[in-house]
């Protein structure tokens, strides 16, 4: 037995002998403490920046489904994306789940090494988090106050591959308060300038920091047309660790609301800090019953 696991070893190391060598490993250091989890080092997937809410409780069963491009000088990624929303009890309550089913990524050498990656050819598969979330209506349509949507949400370690720096094979979770508020422009047009506020924490492999704690936020504006919703957003987190966890994106979305079965969805992202992607996601609505949008 004592042979065979010599033998195992020996085969483990000369697979990873390459890897070994990049990173000048000292024999008993375990790999994953080598792979640094924050967006800035991971995949476009692993740590994305929350959506920026607007104050108001999507109040329909529905099912989105999308396919999302992300690139970067290193690293293109497509993926499946999907998103369920589900209505409690109440109209001031629901429930939502966010899970990237299928990933498919190719890195170059460069950041394959920069992430520590074990993965030799930089290229593959790779399936993520699922994201449980319980949103509350706190406060809703008042004369002189804005919406105020709370919001939980739990990150679930699911995802794989965090040997090519994919997913980070960690628990997280963030919280956050929207508030906005619509003011008519015209009979079909308004405005709805919303902003939020929260926290977000994730455990890591680190010895002097087992979790990252960061600040959440993000500002927008929905111009909300007869038909359609057109949302420009600013979001972010900001780490304390301060090792490329800092990441702010911009955003650009559409998405239909002509009170159909299908509605139709579209989004543009810029990353610019700490998340290095520029990423299209473009995809379908589909209303489980005959609600009203």
């Amino acid at each position: 037995m004592a042979l065979l696991l010599v033998c195992l070893g020996q085969l483990t190391g000369q697979d990873f002998a390459w890897w070994n060598a990049v990173h000048d490993w000292d024999g008993t250091t375990p790999w994953p403490n080598y792979i640094t989890l924050t967006p800035a080092f991971l995949g476009p997937n692993a740590l994305p920046v929350p959506e920026v809410r607007n104050g108001r409780l999507r109040s329909t069963t529905m099912l989105q489904l999308a396919g999302e491009a992300h690139f970067s000088r290193g690293d293109d990624t497509q993926n499946a994306w999907l998103d369920l929303n589900l209505p409690l009890f109440s109209d001031r309550a629901s429930i939502s789940l966010q899970y990237v089913p299928l990933e498919y990524y190719r890195m170059d050498i460069a950041t394959r090494d920069l992430r520590a990656a074990r993965d030799f050819d930089g290229r593959g598969t790779a399936s993520g988090d699922i994201y449980l979330g319980t949103h509350i209506q706190l406060l809703r349509d008042h004369a002189r106050w804005p919406d105020v949507l709370l919001t939980f949400t739990l990150r679930t370690a699911s995802g794989n591959r965090l040997s090519a720096a994919r997913f980070t094979d960690t628990p997280g979770y963030y919280f956050d308060v929207s508030v906005g508020k619509s003011y008519v422009v015209t009979e079909r047009v308004s405005l709805r300038p919303h902003l939020m506020l929260g926290f977000y924490a994730w455990q890591t492999y680190r010895n002097d920091y087992f979790q990252n704690d960061a600040l959440l936020y993000g500002v927008g504006v929905d111009l909300e047309l007869d038909k359609m919703i057109v949302t420009t957003a600013l979001g972010g987190y900001s780490g304390y660790i301060g090792q490329g966890d800092r990441p702010l994106v911009y955003r650009l979305g559409v998405e239909t609301r002509r009170g159909t079965r299908v509605e139709y969805l579209g989004r543009v992202e810029w990353g610019l800090r700490d998340f290095p992607y520029r990423s299209l996601r473009l995809g379908v609505g589909l209303r489980l019953w005959n609600e009203k949008p």
